[in-house]
């Protein structure tokens, strides 16, 4: 038989890591809020039958409010599927049922798992699931996703429920308490034309959701009727809640082990359970405030607050802690240990594969072109790209380690305050962090904010942020002019592009009224703090590594030999090497050189990198390695200025083809266009300024040291008189509203 099972709950309760678990595959997973944005599905045999396993992106209710939202609440409600799985999360399950009662209400076939019970295990409780199980009348399986045997009888009990039961048509006593068989027989007709139950349309329309209403398409007569029974939507989330509470009421306690435990220590301490007098009174007292302050303890770690988040929370040392941390992670991976091991591997390309090659063909008189060709074309160049493998692995298990650990949440929660005052949210640092690693695959998760104009905002900026595909241009560079402080130059680079999206999007905010936030809101589920696993890191390393390695092999490759060939023959002379004529690329290239010779790299060898590197930018330093290296690229009076204006160049100019497919699925052709220009231009102004800043200080260091400081000086003084300006009005980035706003008022009333 073929079954389709759809994986439905609310964002960061483990879906996809479950997803994984059942169909091993190897989806992005990791501990914060929307990572999973669009559909995903593997077909699977279990039991000797089919089974379509669908990832939908997390929701917290039927009544969705963004575009990955709306995905899921379609899938639900073509009813496409033979099983919903919905997943919860054992430490936030009273806020997970919301969605599950909605469920229900649809009358959709659905099996409950309760997922992370190690996680209660460890606080030393267990869950009474069998008292809820009772109550919804559907199979509760209480499960850790990262067990195989959890999934094994999970997968069985959702086999048995599709074979054995059809719908859930549960009764739910809650819904006694509203007036849904009035709703109903006012639009019945209308639900069952427009194909929803008429149970679950009737509480729709009492919630006031406005998808439902236009679907049921209402006459002016019941819409009026409707209008007269008043506004229910508050009293429908407090029955549900009210529900919520009186099922899971003491469904979780402290194990029996812990209880004897607890009695064992008594005996043992000479300290007795139940006695009179003082001293009992006292210990007493003493046992409930400490048990009292446990189970604050408890409930604010379900809330995933922690005593860390106080330090790495607090408005002072929340972004000084964040770029000490960032810091640290690129000393490593360019420092002593990334550079060790990318030594080590280039050594091993160098003495195993390109010495002995290139001797073999030059002993059997192969032709000097294909010897060439085999060496630098494509040993040394896509061995420069391999010999990075190393450091790229080293960023991706850091990442992985911040994504996981939920550290990326609270990144979030820090910058939406700045985020904020240019139009974005805390929800858009996701998508940018995001950005240090694909920017492709960065872009397709902005989907998840729920503003318009705030997400093509951050599609349009999330390509400034530099990805790991940039890392060898920078190693290498940085290398070659910058050995003792490489790591700093390159975490340079990653903060350069971080701010220049950030002006970016404050000019975006201030000038252009199609890309102009409305009021922005910003609620983000705070996830606990959580140590990945071996497996975990080990399946990001890999799959990053197979993504690498095909690039690699394939695009890389290709490119290379592309470029060797035209950068080695030319029109008439054929292959170049000891003629006096220029090469087909040395012609092309040569012609649009002088436009980058203000940026100190105006030669036809750079440009030919930076052409390449629109395909992947890992291909610019393959291509800088096969047209003779560093030094025959950046020549003149300051090569290392030039160097560096390039890689300042590379890290803003346009971004790989990928990104700029995901632009376009995201944001529409038009504005894909608008960020080709918007990258350009910031590259060359960029590039520029940072050229012609660094020759002003090698010519005459002194004067702009000291021209630096007035102009500091200077706009310390225009910010506070500007302060001083808007005081008098009211408060920046606000409508008269705040606190100081109005102690103004009542001041300037005294």
């Amino acid at each position: 038989m073929e079954y389709t099972v759809s994986l439905v709950g609310n964002p960061n309760v483990g879906k996809t890591s479950l997803y994984n678990r059942i169909t091993h595959s190897l989806e992005h997973v990791g501990n914060w809020h929307g990572v999973t944005v669009s559909e995903v599905s593997k077909k699977i045999m279990f039991d000797h039958n089919s089974i379509n396993m669908v990832d939908l992106p997390g929701l917290y209710s039927l009544s969705v409010y963004s575009y990955e939202e709306s995905i899921s609440r379609d899938r639900i409600l073509q009813r496409s599927s033979d099983l919903i799985i919905n997943i919860c999360e054992v430490n936030n399950l009273a806020r997970n049922l919301y969605l599950t009662l909605q469920l229900l209400e649809l009358d959709v076939p659905v099996v409950l798992v309760i997922n992370m019970m190690d996680e209660l295990r460890k606080q030393g409780k267990v869950l009474n699931y069998r008292q809820i199980e009772k109550v919804l009348k559907i199979p509760i399986v209480p499960m850790s996703a990262k067990y195989h045997s959890d999934v094994h009888l999970l997968m069985d009990v959702a086999l048995d429920h599709i074979k054995t039961h059809g719908s859930n048509t549960v009764d739910l006593e809650y819904l006694k308490k509203l007036p849904i068989d009035d709703v109903v027989s006012i639009i019945g007709a209308n639900a069952s034309a427009a194909g929803f139950s008429p149970r679950w349309a009737a509480v729709k329309v009492l919630e006031n959701d406005a998808f439902v209403l236009g679907k049921l398409c209402l006459d002016e007569r019941q819409s009026a009727v409707l209008r007269a029974m008043g506004d229910f939507q508050a009293r429908v989330a407090q029955v549900r809640y009210e529900f919520i509470d009186k099922i899971t009421e003491g469904a979780i306690s402290r194990s029996v082990s812990d209880e004897h435990h607890e009695m064992h220590e008594h005996e043992a301490h000479n300290v007795p359970l139940e006695t009179d007098g003082e001293l009992v009174a006292d210990l007493k007292d003493k046992h409930v405030r400490h048990h009292n302050k446990h189970k604050e303890s408890e409930r604010l770690n379900m809330l995933g607050v922690s005593r860390l988040d106080k330090i790495v929370l607090n408005k002072y040392l929340a972004l000084p802690i964040f770029l000490l941390i960032m810091a640290l992670i690129f000393v490593v991976t360019f420092g002593l240990v990334g550079n060790f091991f990318t030594w080590l591997l280039e050594l091993g390309i160098d003495k195993l594969i390109y010495g002995p090659l290139t001797g073999w063909l030059a002993r059997i008189n192969c032709p000097a072109w294909i010897t060439g060709l085999v060496g630098d074309g494509i040993i040394q160049g896509v061995g420069g790209i391999l010999v990075f493998l190393p450091q790229i692995v080293l960023l991706f298990f850091f990442l992985a380690m911040l994504e996981d650990s939920g550290y990326i949440s609270r990144v979030a929660f820090m910058t939406d305050g700045i985020f904020r005052k240019i139009g974005l949210s805390g929800r858009s640092a996701f998508t940018m962090l995001m950005g240090f690693g694909c920017s492709a695959t960065a872009v397709l998760t902005a989907r998840g904010l729920e503003d318009d104009k705030m997400r093509k905002k951050t599609v349009l900026l999330t390509p400034f942020m530099s990805c790991s595909a940039r890392l060898p241009v920078y190693s290498t560079i940085a290398a070659s002019f910058f050995a003792a402080g490489s790591p700093f130059i390159i975490f340079g680079m990653y903060v350069l592009g971080a701010a220049v999206a950030l002006v970016i999007a404050a000019l975006f905010e201030k000038c252009i009224k199609p890309l102009k936030s409305g009021k922005l809101s910003f609620i983000m589920e705070m996830p606990p703090y959580r140590l990945p696993t071996a497996e975990r890191v080990f399946q990001i390393i890999w799959n990053n590594i197979k993504v690498f390695l095909i690039r690699v092999g394939t695009t890389i490759f290709a490119l290379n030999v592309i470029v060797w060939l035209l950068s080695n023959f030319s029109f008439t002379a054929g292959y170049t090497m000891g003629k006096d004529a220029k090469s087909i690329l040395e012609v092309f290239s040569g012609l649009i050189a002088p436009v980058f010779s203000p940026l100190g790299f105006g030669n036809w060898r750079a440009v030919t990198s930076l052409l390449s590197g629109l395909v992947a930018k890992e291909v610019v330093i393959s291509s800088i390695e096969s047209l003779g290296g560093i030094e025959a690229v950046f020549i003149g009076a300051h090569p290392s200025l030039s160097a560096l204006t390039f890689m300042v160049f590379t890290l803003l100019y346009v971004p790989c083809v990928a990104t700029l497919v995901a632009i376009k699925k995201e944001a529409g052709l038009k504005w894909m266009f608008f960020s080709l220009g918007l990258q350009m231009g910031a590259a060359y102004i960029v590039s520029l300024l940072f050229h012609s800043i660094g020759l002003l200080f090698l010519l005459n260091a002194g004067l702009m040291t000291g021209i630096c400081i007035v102009a500091a000086v200077a706009a310390i003084c225009i910010a506070v008189l500007i302060g001083k300006l808007r005081g008098k009005h009211g408060c920046a980035y606000c409508n008269g509203g705040c606190r100081n706003c109005e102690r103004r008022g009542r001041n300037n009333k005294k």
